[in-house]
């Protein structure tokens, strides 16, 4: 298992070389000028300055050269100043991504919190009244574009019921404790579902084929006809369903990390894809690029992660692990 896991995590290393290059050479050749955007929307600057701020960024170097010497300042974690309030680029991203993972943690919950009773409800009487009802439902709630959902969402449930905050993360009134727990949890609920809404009809049919193939099972046969059902059953092959559902995991993440930029900003909800569209806006290169490298190794550490958990979970697996490397030994 030890060589397993450095094969993967050696394997991250090239990925994230080739979005780093791919981010850095795109950004430096768009025909925008940071300092004289910034300029035009209000912020003069003179001669001087702005000479002395494009000899910050080092205009005047060849890209390879701007680079290399970008990528060996980000392995040591220094991704350089803001250029919009000279704040430290890790700081920022520092404040932004509890939040996002906050966000995509809840959404993660709430699919799974819905898809898998809708998933076994639908295997254990496929092609019934409830089961139509809830696929029919679900598609619709998958082709809805996540900023219209997010505008449909705020004018019912904050507009016209007020029972749920428009946007942002806190109303002001709490002051500490469970009262600010309370009124953050209230934030959340919108953006939660409006992010949750693509994922929850690819889940709940993926649940409804994984639980259909495990009560098909010679196994689960008999366990039934030894009396078992209901949530009894549900527990007798749990194990066995949770290797599909924990792979499930990695198809779902890099869409609500894509979907999260929308939401962010619909709802004001400070975290890197809010902190993302601003800075592409303002051509604050330095957070784009970290932002990215960000978002990238997310995603492929999620996936090391899922890798490694597959094994425990599937001895099957752990058996063509150790074959292999006694193969290579």
């Amino acid at each position: 298992m030890a060589g397993y896991f450095l094969r993967r995590v050696l394997g991250i290393v090239p990925t994230l070389l080739g979005v780093s290059l791919l981010a850095f050479g795109l950004l430096n050749v768009l025909p925008s000028d940071p300092v004289l955007t910034w300029s035009e929307a209000g912020a003069p600057m003179s001669a001087e300055g702005m000479e002395r701020l494009r000899r910050e960024l080092e205009t005047d170097r060849t890209i390879a050269a701007r680079y290399g010497d970008w990528l060996l300042h980000a392995a040591q974690l220094d991704f350089g100043r803001s250029l919009r309030d000279s704040r430290p680029v890790l700081e920022l991203v520092g404040e932004a991504l509890p939040w996002t993972l906050l966000l995509n943690l809840s959404a993660v919950l709430a699919i799974y919190g819905l898809a898998l009773p809708l998933g076994w409800a639908g295997s254990r009487r496929p092609g019934g009244v409830p089961d139509r009802a809830a696929r029919c439902l679900l598609i619709v709630a998958y082709v809805v574009p996540p900023f219209a959902a997010a505008l449909l969402l705020q004018r019912l449930f904050s507009v016209r019921l007020r029972i749920l905050p428009l946007q942002g993360v806190t109303g002001g009134e709490a002051a500490g404790g469970a009262r600010e727990a309370i009124d953050l949890a209230l934030h959340l609920v919108l953006p939660t579902l409006c992010l949750a809404l693509s994922g929850w009809a690819f889940a709940a049919h993926f649940a409804r084929a994984t639980f259909r193939t495990l009560l098909d099972a010679g196994h689960l046969a008999a366990a039934r006809s030894r009396g078992l059902a209901g949530l009894r059953l549900a527990w007798h092959f749990a194990p066995n369903a949770a290797a599909p559902f924990v792979s499930l995991l990695g198809a779902i993440v890099p869409g609500l990390l894509a979907g999260s930029v929308v939401v962010e900003e619909i709802f004001s909800w400070p975290g890197m894809g809010r902190l993302l569209l601003r800075s592409v806006d303002g051509r604050d290169y330095p957070v784009v690029l970290a932002l990215l490298l960000f978002s990238a190794a997310a995603v492929l550490l999620g996936q090391l992660l899922i890798d490694l958990i597959y094994p425990a979970l599937d001895p099957r697996l752990r058996d063509v692990i150790g074959s292999e490397a006694s193969v290579r030994g």
